[in-house]
């Protein structure tokens, strides 16, 4: 049997070794195909990505008004290739081989060869169905699309492209209009560059198409034009693994076989061997039987008395304690287990003994052991004669479970009680039933100041932060309350030594105060605060889910109050929570149904007092709650993320509104802090100015000093990007913040706003007058456009014109108003300036 067993084994392996080297012969192939179809993709890619850049160029040449202006009758060469809008660095940049304008009738009126003006005729340079592809971009021009066909120049293949010049996309007398015609010939150079950029080694492009041709290959082909083949070397990595690896794997095979030979000789010598030892196992198998039955760690036997009589080894090994100071003496000496337990196994038989018996022991350091006892009588004609038995140590899992037990009941990080334990510690609390001399306080606390200390210092400081927040909250309460974390920088704290309010806004000034010492963290100390919300049961609820639910919403209103406060939960504050949730609901739907809408509130010029531009106001049309200000819902979109979706469509109405005022006035817009931690909001206000068309230094943003507060580095990148983009800033709200004077020294802003609380005591009071003349004067002295907003009165106007104040803006110049209505307003303004010019 040893025999057939290892020859058997021996075919097994062979066949093993034979379908690896199968499978490794297709997987190698499988590679190479892959390999190839990859770099098949990449060359599409490639292609593709070349004419896309191209075809986007095109587009924003031949959709342009100047072009139109210039190219679509007689051709201004002077503003084409002398002011180079349509000349020599389309080749520069581009690399396009050839730029022709071509009439209605495909004539050729302006061409660019290589970079330089050149009398061509474009069928006579490019080989291919010319009128097919004007007639293709003709087509296209409605949706601004541009047409791109493989032709032939001298024999290259070329990407041509081809787009209708026209002013915009209403214009649709296509049939007048001309034509701009971009050809890329595709040179050894530039597919040397796709060949680097893609890996497409030994790139080379041929007009028309290869039937036999190896792969890898790639035909392009559009419905007009002519096919173009691409080819290239593929590495064949495949190939070269089977080179390498089937030599050693044959090797490999034959000195398997080899010590295969040698095992099977040596198993079946052993076999042998192990028959002459099965009859001497034989002798020592019946006294193991019933003891190999039973778990084993170290073993034993008693006599009917149970005295010891016989203790394995592994005794000693186990417990420290010599096996023969215990033979002789009784087993229960030495474990401590139910007496009447044994006695059941020696009435039993062997099937009583199957069952575990739980023990203890004192080792040879007196520490106490946990083991479980097996046993079984042992029995010669009926007569008991002792007993035989294992004990197992089980200490080890028995504190493992323990502190697993622990583990689930209590947060790794700080060693508070975590849900789990919570949840239980309040369902027993509750289910002993409360009464009202008796309450439970429940204290739901957030760190204030903690995520600053997350974003400078790291994870691991907030880590060493929460642990100090911990040993506060635990030396701050007593034994028998409960202090949980939840998670984050969220803790609980179950008061059940309360007995009235006082003592719990006692307990809460107590835990703030803790909570503010400082806290050391390298060579830096830092500061966090603790907002709290309290819930008592059984007054304000007798479940576990309710009270948490009722004081997570009492710190809501406490963190929504300010830093370090405490808030006691009202049934109210349940009200004012369904309400701001049902207007964040009506909100997000606002934004689908167009319920917002912008005023327009001029400023002036305060000299002249014409108008140079207007702010941008958001007001929400609310069907049923009439029309909001800013106020109602701008705090709620900045903390459920509408803000951004908001923003961007104040962005661009107010754009596309300033675009029907003349060219000279500004919109001015006002940008969240919300959205400067962003990083995306350069992209989308430039998104807003290419969309809108409206020029860039006509719209202000308007920021307030709270957005340098909260991260000063990343604001300044922001802004100077913003800047970048031709955008003015202004510094809103001017003189209500901290740090005003070295931000306008360290910040691009172009101008900045008195703040409406200096405006309204101006003609009253000497010292609002001097404030106002103080920032009037600083601004100039900084080439900033200084503007006070609040005006309400003539004597108010009067006096920023004698402090040289630059611009105004107040109810008594204009209120906010409908588009319309500034529209009407500048147009009167407008009609009024004509008659005195006219006067004059």
């Amino acid at each position: 049997m040893t025999r057939r067993a290892s020859l058997g084994f021996i075919y097994v392996l062979a066949a093993l070794f034979i379908i690896v080297a199968l499978a490794l012969v297709y997987l190698c192939m499988e590679l190479d195909e892959q390999q190839v179809q990859h770099s098949e993709t990449d060359a599409a890619k490639a292609m593709e990505s070349r004419r896309d850049k191209i075809g986007t160029a095109l587009a924003d040449y031949a959709f342009w008004n100047d072009a139109y202006k210039h190219m679509s009758g007689k051709v201004d060469v002077d503003w084409a290739f002398e002011g180079d809008n349509i000349g020599p660095s389309l080749f520069s940049t581009y690399g396009l081989d050839g730029v022709f304008v071509l009439g209605p009738d495909a004539s050729t009126r302006y061409a660019i060869v290589d970079g330089e003006l050149r009398d061509v005729e474009a069928h006579d340079w490019i080989a291919g169905d010319l009128p097919a592809l004007l007639a293709s971009a003709r087509s296209r021009s409605a949706e601004d699309g541009v047409t791109q066909v493989y032709f032939s120049v001298t024999g290259m293949p070329a990407v041509v492209s081809a787009a209708v010049i026209r002013p915009d996309s209403s214009y649709d007398d296509f049939e007048q209009l001309s034509y701009l015609v971009y050809v890329d010939v595709l040179t050894g150079p530039k597919l040397k560059v796709l060949d680097e950029a893609f890996d497409l080694t030994g790139l080379t492009a041929t007009v028309g198409t290869i039937p036999d041709g190896s792969r890898p290959m790639l035909t392009l082909q559009e419905s007009i034009g002519m096919a173009t083949t691409l080819q290239w070397q593929s590495e064949a990595l495949g190939r070269s693994v089977l080179e390498k690896f089937l030599p050693m794997w044959s090797l490999l095979g034959t000195l398997v076989a080899m010590l295969m030979f040698w095992l099977r000789r040596r198993v079946i010598h052993a076999a042998d061997m192990i028959d002459e030892a099965q009859q001497a196992l034989r002798v020592s198998e019946q006294r193991f039987k019933n003891i190999s039955e039973a778990s084993s760690d170290w073993i034993w036997e008693t006599d009917s008395e149970q005295r010891l009589t016989f203790l394995s080894e592994r005794f000693t090994q186990v417990t420290g304690l010599a096996c023969h100071a215990w033979i002789g003496r009784p087993l229960t000496e030495l474990l401590a287990y139910d007496k009447q337990l044994m006695a059941a196994i020696a009435e039993g038989g062997v099937a009583a003994g199957r069952r575990p018996i739980p023990c203890e022991m004192r080792d040879d350091h007196q520490s106490p052991r946990y083991c479980q006892l097996s046993a079984r009588a042992v029995r010669v004609a009926e007569q008991l004669q002792g007993y035989q038995g294992t004990v197992c140590d089980i200490t080890e899992e028995i504190e493992a479970k323990a502190r697993i037990e622990h583990i689930s009941q209590h947060d790794a990080l700080t060693g508070l009680a975590n849900r789990h334990r919570l949840n239980n510690f309040l369902n027993t609390r509750l289910s002993e039933g409360l009464s009202g001399d008796h309450p439970v306080f429940l204290l739901a606390l957030d760190l204030d100041r903690f995520k600053p200390v997350n974003d400078t210092f790291g994870h691991a400081a907030g880590d060493v932060v929460l642990r100090e927040v911990a040993k506060a909250l635990t030396g701050g309460t007593r034994e028998t309350d409960l202090v949980a974390r939840l998670g984050g920088d969220e803790f609980i704290v179950v008061a059940t030594d309360c007995r009235t309010q006082e003592q719990a806004e006692r307990l809460c000034l107590r835990l703030i105060e803790q909570i503010n010492q400082p806290i050391r963290i390298g060579t830096n100390d830092v500061s966090v605060g603790a907002s709290i919300g309290i819930v008592s049961a059984p007054f304000d609820g007798l479940t576990a889910e309710d009270l948490l639910r009722y004081a997570d919403i009492a710190l809501y209103e406490a963190k929504s109050s300010g830093r370090n406060l405490f808030r006691f939960y009202e049934p109210a504050m349940n009200e004012r929570i369904m309400e701001r949730r049902q207007l964040e609901m009506d909100m997000r739907q606002a934004l689908r149904r167009h319920e917002f809408r912008l005023d327009f509130q001029p400023r002036y010029d305060a000299s002249s007092q014409t108008i140079v531009g207007a702010e941008a106001l958001v007001r929400w049309q609310h069907p049923i709650r009439d029309l909001l200000s800013p106020a109602c819902f701008i705090p709620l979109a900045e903390e459920t993320g509408l803000i951004v979706e908001l923003s961007d469509w104040v962005l661009r109405e107010a754009c596309l509104n300033a675009l029907s005022w003349g060219d000279e006035l500004m919109v001015s817009v006002n940008l969240s802090p919300v959205e400067f931690q962003r990083s995306d909001l350069v992209d989308r206000i430039a998104t807003v100015l290419k969309s809108t068309g409206i020029a860039p230094q006509r719209l202000e943003l308007e920021i307030t000093e709270s957005v340098m507060l909260e991260d000063a580095a990343s604001a300044l990148t922001t802004m100077n990007a913003l800047k970048a983009l031709g955008t003015r800033l202004s510094m809103d709200d001017f003189g209500t913040g901290y740090s005003s004077l070295s931000y306008l020294r360290s910040y691009p802003f172009d101008g900045i706003k008195i703040d409406r609380s200096f405006i309204s005591g101006l003609d009253q009071s000497q010292s609002s007058e001097a404030i106002v003349h103080a920032i009037v004067s600083m601004g100039h002295a900084l080439s900033l456009t200084v503007t006070a907003e609040g005006i309400e009165t003539v004597a108010q106007l009067g006096k920023l014109t004698e402090l040289a104040c630059d611009q105004a803006q107040g109810f008594y110049l204009g209120r906010p108003m409908s588009p319309l209505l500034f529209q009407q307003v500048l147009a009167d303004a407008r009609v009024e300036h004509v008659v005195e010019a006219g006067g004059c």
